[in-house]
């Protein structure tokens, strides 16, 4: 499992954004350079928290840290 998110766990000059779909991006602020991968793990990472379009409106899947999806409305 890739590293929690947090300011303290990103190197120096790291920054990340969560897209209204859930998926998390990584910026180097000094270079401007985007990555889907986290800079100190290599591995995605995971808002917790996802809008998919096959759920009814309102809806949205959740992540437990084991990986269990579930909804939430």
């Amino acid at each position: 499992m890739a590293a929690p998110l947090g300011r303290d766990t990103l190197p120096e000059h790291w920054s990340y954004g969560v897209l209204r779909d859930g998926r998390v991006f990584f910026i180097n602020d000094e270079t401007r350079i985007t990555s889907w991968l986290h800079p100190r793990s290599g591995e995605p990472v995971n808002s917790g928290q996802m809008i998919r379009s096959d759920l009814p409106r309102g809806w949205e899947e959740g992540f437990t840290d084991e990986g269990a999806s579930y909804f939430i409305k």
